[in-house]
């Protein structure tokens, strides 16, 4: 059965990787291709395919900040995230807001199919390290990741300031002011228990490094 696909992405060349797999393993009926959170919410309200591939972080923004909406608008279409971002920070929060899947893009081209089709069949991708991390959560009522009880805005503020971004900064790109930048990241500061950048960025490296 031929697909339907949608690739947003602000690199071309993973745009054209991933246009190449698709044509050559799922014999893709359509691809398109998107590189802005702009041009990816136009495009779907022209059209939807059967599934979104969707890096999170574009020229224009954190699509998680729309993912949840895009999933709502368009219950038909799958949203498979394929990005360079923490699996152990984002993939909890990617399948909470809707999407079938965090796939990293340091995966092999075999994973990446595996992935799409599972996703393809109506089922739901997690990593053989994302399912040994649910399987501990539950056993530990979700200690150990302290990134749980982030919302999806505090996310996308830690991110913005993990690179390098200020507060005015933040807000410009958000469209709101800095004080409410300022209390999302008190808010994010205090539930991870941080008290400065320094901080912050010694827990993210420390949960973002490779599993063993």
């Amino acid at each position: 059965m031929p697909y339907s696909f949608l690739i947003a992405d602000d690199h071309m060349i993973v745009r054209r990787g991933l246009q190449n797999l698709l044509h050559d393993q799922f014999h893709a009926s359509a691809i398109a291709e998107v590189s802005t959170c702009r041009e990816l919410l136009q495009h779907l309200e022209q059209d939807e395919p059967d599934l979104l591939i969707l890096d999170l972080q574009m020229t224009d923004g954190n699509a998680l900040d729309y993912l949840e909406r895009i999933c709502a608008e368009h219950p038909g279409m799958r949203v498979l995230v394929y990005s360079m971002r923490s699996e152990k920070i984002y993939a909890h929060r990617v399948m909470a807001l809707g999407g079938v899947g965090f796939l990293s893009k340091e995966s092999g081209e075999d994973e990446v199919v595996r992935a799409i089709r599972r996703v393809l069949q109506g089922l739901e991708y997690r990593s053989p390290a994302t399912e040994m991390r649910i399987l501990a959560q539950e056993d530990t009522a979700g200690e150990g990741d302290p990134f749980v009880a982030l919302s999806s805005r505090e996310i996308g503020v830690m991110e913005d300031m993990l690179n390098g971004l200020g507060v005015k900064e933040i807000a410009m790109r958000l469209g709101v002011q800095p004080t409410t930048v300022a209390t999302y990241k008190v808010r994010l500061f205090d539930k991870l228990g941080v008290s400065n950048l320094l901080d912050l960025q010694r827990l993210v490296a420390v949960h973002r490094q490779p599993e063993k």
